[in-house]
């Protein structure tokens, strides 16, 4: 073995370390916020159209993407300046007992939600550089399993604290805030180890950012957006059909929380037990799976299945209101927890091929720049798609708005596989 393949070993194995590290924090924290909307419409009593607004500013949020790129990349310190980040997006978890009122709570969390996004796409620095192509998926994979262990745990017991009283969040969303804080820490661990061609420190003023580089970074990512599209053909392809799944996911994030609450009546704990235990359980026994069709080549056949797999989910989920309307069940919950493990299932292959797939299209010194316009294509979506669901429920039926996302799924999954038959024949 030579001397670059050891080093580049090292670096896998501690880079390896710290990731599932850091995704034993993340899954408490995720587990923890995870029933956010439903505690706005169960305890604090928010109206259907305030989980609306919920769910659009957190999906909305992801706009900002393009800009973290920018920021953390033009740094002086790259590993400072995730930290500073980082603690600002998860101060405002901390401060949500301060006041009980929706509208503080959805401003904590849309905030909060912000800031998390400007930090989304570096982890793909440490994806591409830190790991070989060889092990990538593989090792991702093993972390995200670790991580959704976590969430299935702690979601559970939440759930179920929560139904002995509902105000118990103001309590356990300061101690997400303080585990996702140790994420970023990881993450800024994570940056310093990369063997990518990082120069921002060079291109800064030691004492502050000047004028032409707030410029830079408020202009340039939309004008990369642009470049990187005309560049490659392919990849524009790509999102445009990866959009359509976005659309479909998001259609639905405003509608089941009053589905589940409003229309089958359910408690915490059937809700956190099919979003947690269920879901995630899912997670885990299919990710290490996905992880390894996925593999390092081109993602459009994997995303075909599993956005068409995907449209099995609204479907057999608002199968559990006529069902229990027609009297074929007494239990509604039981068709609840089939849906979301068909959810579970079939995200386990969304979460690699959302997080990893940009690297196949990017050239190897803009992985970050590809990752943050795919990441901020989810924010243009989020934009519209939860309004859009919201506009369906009210105006027709609930029902419509589960129609409207299988479609969106089943178009999504048929536009990407005619995309990977058309690059078999080139």
């Amino acid at each position: 073995m030579d001397k670059t393949s050891s080093s580049l070993q090292i670096l896998e194995k501690r880079t390896f370390t710290l990731h599932l590290i850091s995704q034993v924090f993340n899954g408490i924290a995720i587990g923890i916020i995870l029933l956010q909307d439903v505690i706005l419409k169960k305890t604090l009593g928010g109206s259907n159209f305030q989980v609306m607004i919920l769910t659009f500013l957190v999906s909305s949020s992801f706009l900002f993407s393009i800009y973290g790129s920018e920021l953390v990349n033009r740094s002086r310190s790259r590993a400072k300046t995730i930290l500073i980040i980082g603690v600002a997006a998860k101060f405002f978890l901390i401060i949500i007992p301060l006041f009980d009122n929706p509208v503080y709570y959805i401003a904590c969390i849309a905030i909060g939600a912000y800031l998390d996004a400007l930090l989304l796409s570096i982890w793909n620095i440490v994806f591409k550089h830190n790991y070989t192509d060889k092990n990538r998926s593989k090792l991702y994979s093993y972390a995200s399993s670790l991580q959704t262990l976590f969430v299935v745990l702690v979601t559970t017991v939440t759930g179920y604290f929560l139904d002995i009283n509902g105000n118990i969040y103001k309590l356990i969303f300061p101690i997400a805030g303080v585990f996702g804080i140790l994420v970023y820490w990881s993450l800024a661990k994570m940056i310093t180890l990369s063997l990518d061609d990082y120069s921002g420190k060079d291109k800064v003023h030691k004492s502050h950012y000047n004028y032409r580089l707030i410029k830079d970074i408020a202009i340039l990512p939309l004008r990369n957006t642009v470049r990187i599209f005309k560049e490659n053909k392919a990849f524009l392809r790509f999102e445009a059909y990866f959009f359509l799944y976005g659309m479909a996911f998001m259609v639905l994030s405003p509608v089941i929380p009053v589905f589940l609450v409003d229309d089958l009546k359910l408690s915490y704990s059937p809700i956190s037990f099919a979003k947690g235990m269920i879901f995630h359980t899912a997670l885990i026994l299919v990710t290490p799976i996905m992880g390894r069709y996925h593999g390092t080549g081109n993602p459009t056949k994997f995303c075909g299945y599993v956005f068409s797999m995907l449209a099995l989910f609204p479907l057999v989920l608002v199968s559990a209101k006529y069902f229990a309307a027609a009297g074929l069940i007494t239990n509604t919950e039981i068709t609840v927890y089939i849906s979301y493990f068909i959810f579970g299932f079939a995200m386990s292959g969304v979460t690699i091929a959302w997080t990893l797939s940009s690297i196949f299209y990017a050239p190897k010194n803009e992985v970050s720049n590809y990752q943050a316009v795919h990441i901020t294509l989810t924010g243009v979506r989020g934009v519209f798609s939860p309004a859009l669901g919201y506009a369906v429920m009210k105006i027709f039926e609930i029902e419509y708005s589960f129609y409207l996302s299988a479609f969106l799924f089943m178009l999504g999954g048929i536009m990407m596989w005619k995309e990977s038959k058309k690059l078999t024949k080139n």
